[in-house]
């Protein structure tokens, strides 16, 4: 099927996170080059600018500004599919599904600092069961890795990178006559077993290791035109987060990271071809909040943002740029040791995304 207008690129820039929107979701678990056409690279470039700050509270020594807690960050993700046959296509998608980085500069959590890393290979098969209808699926290995420092715990941890595979699974129906596309996508719970150093009160603890999974997640996908040279695209993705508890050994809280619900995430746009070069989109997403107490590395709760794109092209290349600027929910309590930090409120974040696709 050939789509009236590139929306690849703006589905990147709609999943791929600010501060752990949706989790720690940042890639959003693309996988759409496997219902494109013949041979084609792809390779997305996303730099993201949050501004994450609030008033530290007011613990004997008054309030104060708690300064940004989240660093600026990029990633780059790329996917190639080719057709083995009339009925059959391969494809592999490099990206990095999950990320944190957060990093308290001042106040009763001056230090606190945390990420999460990880990078995944994906390998798809499709098969096209008749004109309107292919089913894909494949393997993919994921490797993550995460530190910590909590001075209000006197606690230090860090990871060695943990490998663990999952599965990908998924159908498609269309009708190219209308533009029309609905895609179902599943991923899986991966279940990862991660080497760890840690400190308490300043002194190593024997080596152990910690045991978490990344959450399955579910990804519906969908676009139609609704007239000439426009089209109605979107996405839902709900993913399981209160799979994912991460509790070191030794460490004196509760839990390092948890989740009190699942996440869904929206997205709707509405594209325009303007001629044979020039197409254009507007999207507009968001994310309920889950209206419970933050963590130090949960700042944020929620999020709603607006984006705009364009896609040049010409012959075998097309580029696509777009901006999303996302307004984060308020987190009315930071809290650790059942003990309030901090609040956090009118915060923002811009997402810039370039993305290049060659067709071979």
């Amino acid at each position: 099927m050939r789509s009236i207008i590139s929306t690849s690129a703006l589905a990147a820039l709609l999943a791929s996170g600010a501060v752990q929107a949706g989790g720690l979701d940042r890639s959003g678990q693309d996988t759409s080059i496997i219902l494109k056409e013949g041979g084609l690279f792809e390779v997305t470039s996303i730099s993201v600018k949050p501004t994450v700050s609030g008033t530290n509270a007011d613990l004997g020594a008054g309030t104060s500004a708690t300064g940004d807690v989240a660093p600026d960050y990029s990633m780059t993700t790329m996917a190639l599919r080719a057709d083995i046959n009339d009925s059959m296509a391969v494809a592999f998608i490099q990206d990095n599904p999950y990320g944190a980085d957060v990093s308290w500069t001042n106040g009763g959590l001056i230090n606190t600092a945390g990420t999460v890393e990880s990078d995944a290979t994906t390998l798809l098969l499709s098969y096209n069961v008749n004109d309107a209808m292919t089913v894909y699926g494949g393997l993919k290995n994921q490797s993550v890795n995460v530190s910590a420092t909590v001075p209000a715990a006197s606690y230090t941890l860090t990871g060695s990178e943990s490998s663990a595979s999952g599965y990908v699974m998924g159908a498609a129906f269309e009708k190219p006559e209308i533009a029309m596309r609905v895609a179902l996508t599943y991923h899986t719970k991966i279940k990862h077993s991660m080497a760890i150093a840690e400190t308490v009160g300043g002194a190593a603890v024997p080596a152990s290791s910690m045991s978490f999974s990344t959450p399955s997640a579910f990804n519906l996908d969908f676009q139609t035109g609704i007239a000439a040279n426009t089209l109605l695209f979107g996405s839902i993705r709900k993913a399981n987060w209160t799979q994912t508890i991460v509790k070191p050994t030794n460490y004196p809280l509760v839990t390092l990271l948890d989740y009190d619900n699942d996440t869904t995430v929206y997205s709707i746009g509405l594209g325009r071809k303007l001629n044979d070069q020039w197409s254009v989109a507007a999207t507009y997403g968001w994310e309920k909040a889950s209206g419970g107490d933050g963590g130090p590395f949960s700042p944020t709760d929620g999020n709603s943002n607006y984006g705009l794109g364009a896609t040049y092209t010409a012959d075998q290349l097309s580029v696509t740029v777009g901006a999303r600027k996302v307004s984060f929910g308020d987190q009315s309590a930071v809290k650790a040791a059942g003990t309030t930090f901090a609040s956090m409120s009118d915060n923002t974040g811009m997402v810039t995304a370039v993305k290049l696709a060659y067709k071979f």
